[in-house]
């Protein structure tokens, strides 16, 4: 039986305030995520931020680098390619050395992450229309195809993996959001194909895996246009692979979509829920992100549902 855990994605330091995680316990949160940018990112800010967490009755699922988890840098073999990476290895050093045992990448999921803005339930949200995302500019001065996005990818996967596995640290890659080519950038993170790619780059590594989004794998067109077969992708990577998750739900597959509350979208959470369940997964859940108004309400209703779903698939 597994024991998943529900946490809470998107926390900086300056976020670990007395009020705010005394919050967090009554909503029953037991792990976290924290983000902190490469200049912040020292030995002695890691063991202070896991110092701070653990101290308040959380575990530190993860910390990740804000500004390099997706740096086009490295992503997109740009200025500062080898810097940067350099900077990553020391941070995944560090985090083996303070006791942090995973942390994010992704691979340039920056661009038109919305095209508007909407309503559910009386709560703004992202919107993504791809027709209005078509129109915009390239992101940079040329385009990038999928074969130099995989030739970018190998090349991190080689840097990077070793010390991995050396320092004791799991790499979790997050999809492409939105999972679809544009502005001139192949989004090559964005089927569940791309992603048993990934980990045979890997080796299949039991220090590289999946921030399994099922948000953005919600979002993705898959091979008939009507969505990927999230449950079979889940059976096909197992808790092998499946170190976090991020439990949201949309409204459709592309080339539209809005983001709901995790009740009301076209993805029904709780079978995905009980097939993390039979698969063994162990790992953190958190609700990613959360329509905005009333954050805080918005919060405590989608906690209080994970909860829920959590108790009801284990029990």
């Amino acid at each position: 039986m597994s024991r998943m855990r529900l946490g809470v994605s998107h926390q900086r330091p300056r976020d670990l305030t007395e009020d705010r995680l005394r919050l967090l316990r009554q909503l029953g949160v037991e792990a976290l995520e924290v983000r902190i940018p490469s200049s912040e990112s020292s030995f002695e800010a890691i063991v202070d931020i896991k110092r701070k967490v653990e101290i308040a009755g959380f575990e530190l699922h993860e910390i990740m680098l804000s500004d390099l988890y997706s740096a086009p840098s490295f992503t997109l073999n740009r200025d500062g390619r080898d810097r940067d990476i350099e900077t990553f290895k020391r941070f995944v050093t560090d985090l083996g050395r303070a006791g942090v045992r995973h942390t994010t990448y992704a691979w340039h999921t920056g661009g038109a992450y919305e095209t508007g803005r909407t309503q559910t339930r009386g709560a703004e949200t992202r919107r993504f229309e791809l027709g209005a995302a078509a129109r915009l500019a390239n992101a940079y001065g040329r385009t990038y195809g999928d074969d130099e996005l995989w030739q970018n990818y190998a090349h991190f996967i080689r840097e990077v993996l070793p010390v991995a596995a050396e320092a004791g640290v799991r790499l979790q890659l997050h999809p492409n959001d939105p999972p679809v080519d544009h502005q001139g950038v192949a989004r090559i993170f964005s089927s569940t194909g791309a992603f048993a790619r990934a980990m045979e780059i890997s080796d299949a590594s039991p220090y590289s895996g999946i921030l399994f989004c099922v948000g953005t794998w919600s979002e993705m067109a898959g091979p008939d246009g009507h969505g990927e077969d999230i449950e079979a992708a889940i059976r096909r990577f197992g808790a092998a692979h499946i170190f976090q998750v991020h439990l949201r739900n949309v409204s459709a597959p592309l080339p539209d979509f809005h983001e709901t509350f995790p009740d009301d979208g076209y993805r029904d959470l709780c079978r995905i829920m009980r097939t993390l369940n039979e698969v063994g997964f162990d790992g953190m859940v958190v609700p990613d992100h959360v329509p905005d108004a009333h954050a805080e309400l918005g919060e405590a209703f989608t906690l209080g549902y994970i909860r829920g779903l959590i108790q009801a698939v284990t029990n």
